[in-house]
């Protein structure tokens, strides 16, 4: 296979995804299109902001992991789900897709599309009682919030395992 460089844009299974970083010889990599727009949760609740309970998580980890990837081509990834104050309530959640962080999103900026609509993070904005219903949104260019039972796009991230991965 040929090695893939950073900002590069490669095809994994028809999906297009851009080449954020290589991680001891692996491919952390963004799709290079929005998929859709979607909840980040279906319940407005205090706490709907926690991407380990986000019916959104579920989703990818489980309906796209299953229809769209092999976990073999994969390496699990560890999301550091620290709030924007520095809470660190909701502590950290391994899954094989997941979205970007802000601060993963400040470091990859250079290489992360900007996208003409809004996209999710999985950064909450607060996690205390009365605030954790927030979550960071990129617009574009730019990091907002925007709470958890709107609809905003879906960019998934995923660390693709060079040791099995075949592109197309």
């Amino acid at each position: 296979m040929n090695e893939i460089k950073l900002g590069k844009e490669f095809v994994y299974n028809g999906i297009r995804f851009i080449c954020l970083d290589i991680i001891d010889g692996n491919y952390l990599a963004i799709t290079a299109e929005c998929w859709c727009e979607k909840r980040f949760n279906e319940e407005f609740k205090d706490g709907c902001n926690n991407w380990e309970k986000s019916t959104l998580r579920r989703f990818l980890n489980e309906d796209v992991l299953e229809g769209h990837f092999n976990t073999e081509h994969l390496i699990k990834q560890t999301s550091d789900l620290v709030a924007d104050n520095g809470d660190k309530a909701y502590g950290t959640c391994e899954d094989y897709i997941t979205l970007l962080t802000c601060d993963q999103y400040r470091k990859y900026r250079d290489y992360v599309p900007l996208f003409e609509g809004c996209m999710w993070t999985l950064t909450p904005w607060r996690c205390d009682t009365g605030y954790a219903y927030n979550v960071h949104i990129v617009i574009p260019g730019a990091i907002d919030h925007g709470n958890a039972h709107s609809s905003f796009g879906l960019a998934p991230v995923c660390l693709f395992n060079s040791d099995n991965l075949t592109l197309h």
